[in-house]
């Protein structure tokens, strides 16, 4: 017998989880409801996209992080969780030298609801009285952290951010089985989702090594796929392993990729395509291909937005798809 709204699993949940009584070793099964933490990783490639006299687009950046941010207390409720989140949202870098820069405070650049652990009075008492406050933190660090990039470009090794540095802010935790009630379980666990603000192109200076997908690149599989006669591109594409981005030596377990903002450069000003396949198509085959050979457990990309509310809700359709 099932408890029939996942409100109840979850009170329920939270009460037991309180007591401490609840764990079992029982191993999960796939009819079991299950209710999921989030680790929100916000990744911002730091390269000189984030010049606009380089590469304008229509919004920056920091309105698309600021509106994931304002969005967190409903964020929190994502697939009818009521109580007891242990969430956390948080800027991550690519390149993490910034840090060391005392640019901004690394601890004002993470919402973490873990720290309150099964303290339900805490959590309702923060959320209540300091959760805004912290927010508005969060945006004023991530504002600082834009301003000093923009005057100190620099290079953003994002192959060497998935195969190494990302692990350092994993959560990686087994699912549990808790008995909420006689006979009744759900499945708790924790899912770690990047996401990730880059424009899609890596420029490195490991040509021809399998961590670079630059324009050059994406032209020489254009005029290959055109001259190929082939239809299908993904399946061109996937065949070819000199086009693919090498899969990260470290795995990426447990592990939901988002990726906003990718851009095309094979447009024009009014967004018309110049080519076809565009540079958009390319990259997000070769993207979806190396996260998922590298162990990803879902990616999804998406080119630049235009309304800033479009980051919040394609987060939380996002997260509502993890199953």
């Amino acid at each position: 017998m099932k408890i029939p709204f996942i409100s109840g699993l979850l009170a329920a949940a939270s009460i037991l989880t309180l007591t401490g009584c609840c764990k079992t070793d029982i191993p999960p099964t796939a009819d079991i409801p299950k209710i999921y933490d989030y680790n929100v990783l916000i990744v911002p490639d730091l390269s000189n996209r984030i010049n606009p006299d380089i590469h304008p687009k229509p919004l920056h950046d920091t309105i698309l992080i600021n509106n994931i941010a304002d969005s967190i207390g409903s964020l929190l409720k994502i697939n009818s969780r009521q109580m007891n989140q242990l969430d956390t949202y948080k800027l991550d870098f690519i390149n993490r030298g910034i840090l060391n820069k005392n640019v901004a405070d690394s601890h004002q650049l993470e919402i973490n609801f873990r720290k309150f652990g099964n303290d339900l009075q805490k959590t309702s008492s923060y959320k209540r009285e300091h959760l805004q406050q912290d927010i508005h933190s969060f945006k004023t660090n991530v504002s600082k952290i834009y301003t000093y990039s923009l005057q100190n470009l620099s290079g953003s090794d994002v192959w060497n951010y998935f195969n190494q540095t990302v692990n350092n802010s994993l959560i990686n935790e087994p699912d549990t089985k808790v008995e909420i009630a006689k006979d009744e379980f759900i499945i708790k666990g924790t899912r770690n989702i990047v996401v990730l603000l880059t424009d899609g192109y890596i420029e490195s200076i490991n040509d021809n090594s399998g961590y670079t997908l630059d324009q050059k690149l994406i032209q020489k599989i254009r005029k290959s796929f055109l001259e190929s006669g082939s239809s299908d591109l993904e399946k061109f594409i996937t065949s070819k392993p000199e086009y693919l981005i090498k899969k990260t030596s470290a795995p990426l377990p447990n592990t939901y990729v988002l990726i906003l903002e990718m851009v095309d450069r094979s447009l024009d000003k009014n967004g018309a395509s110049t080519v076809q396949p565009t540079d958009f198509e390319i990259m997000k085959i070769i993207w979806s291909q190396w996260l998922t050979a590298s162990g990803a457990s879902k990616v999804s990309i998406y080119p630049v937005f235009s309304q800033k509310t479009e980051a919040s809700q394609t987060l939380k359709k996002f997260m509502e798809e993890i199953r």
